[in-house]
């Protein structure tokens, strides 16, 4: 079965709204496909959003913005860290990427513990991972475990 990533996955991924992407979608700037009333994106679909040329700066600017509210915040009460992975993948490898962070966070993780963006740049992938130092610590672990 084809990989498909929810409407709240992309935004997740690429920290634009779910109204921003619905208003991409009217528009015409994005395709995805509504199934019982759920948007639904391939990973084509998801690749076109993340290389569109009117899109791709906002994303990237939300990439930076979670970098640099990090660093701005000086009072913080909790741990807390910000992982950048610069990722060389294939296709193949980046659809994995992409798929086993949006399945680990939403099946473990409460989006309130952690932030989390994915970006693509032909075979380069970058992933933002900013929370509570023992969340990003955990979901690190599996990754690499993973990878083995």
């Amino acid at each position: 079965m084809e990989q498909k990533y929810t409407i709240n996955q992309v935004a997740q991924m690429t920290g634009l709204s779910v109204r921003t992407i619905r208003n991409y979608l009217k528009s015409g700037l994005v395709n995805g496909e509504k199934t019982d009333g759920v948007w639904l994106f391939s990973v084509e679909d998801f690749e076109k959003v993340l290389t569109n040329p009117a899109i791709k700066p906002s994303i990237k600017a939300k990439g930076n913005g979670v970098i640099f509210d990090f660093i701005a915040d000086d009072r913080k009460k909790n741990n807390k860290t910000c992982t950048i992975l610069d990722l060389y993948a294939d296709d193949k490898e980046s659809e994995e990427i992409s798929q086993f962070f949006c399945d680990t966070i939403n099946n473990n993780y409460s989006m309130a513990d952690l932030v989390f963006k994915f970006e693509k740049y032909g075979k380069n992938v970058r992933v933002i991972l900013s929370g509570a130092e023992e969340v990003v610590s955990d979901l690190m672990k599996k990754y690499y475990s993973g990878r083995q």
